[in-house]
């Protein structure tokens, strides 16, 4: 099935864990901005945050619900685990499916840690 990108399919379920690292959150950001058929919970990891993405991109991820976001700032705290987090957060959160935006590397460790723990996840094709 094809779609006309990877955030689209968050209206196909009613509870989405979107996972993004780096600029991924891009790809996101619409569902911060407006409201969706779908509760979506978020996870954001990046580097400096604020001096990379700017004040306005984290003020507007911090207006998110805070039960509902988790952003992890790897010069503050270190680089995290992204598929172990993922995996926790889905089931805390007892999500339908995990959206990942990340590098080859990290979108795959994503849906490979999803997969081992039956969870659904989609991610970028890298194909080109």
């Amino acid at each position: 099935m094809h779609f006309a990108g990877l955030p689209y399919l968050v209206n196909l379920y009613q509870r989405v864990l979107l996972v993004a690292t780096g600029s991924g959150i891009c790809v996101f950001l619409s569902f911060l901005l407006q409201p969706s058929k779908a509760n979506v919970c978020l996870i954001w990891v990046a580097k400096d945050i604020e001096l990379n993405f700017g004040k306005e991109i984290r003020e507007l991820v911090n207006k998110y619900p805070k039960e509902k976001v988790m952003v992890h700032d790897t010069a503050i705290s270190g680089r995290p685990n992204v598929a172990e987090i993922s995996v926790n957060a889905a089931i805390r959160w007892n999500v339908e499916v995990v959206i990942v935006t990340s590098n080859p590397e990290g979108s795959r460790d994503v849906l490979r840690a999803c997969k081992r723990a039956n969870i659904p996840a989609f991610g970028p094709i890298w194909d080109s």
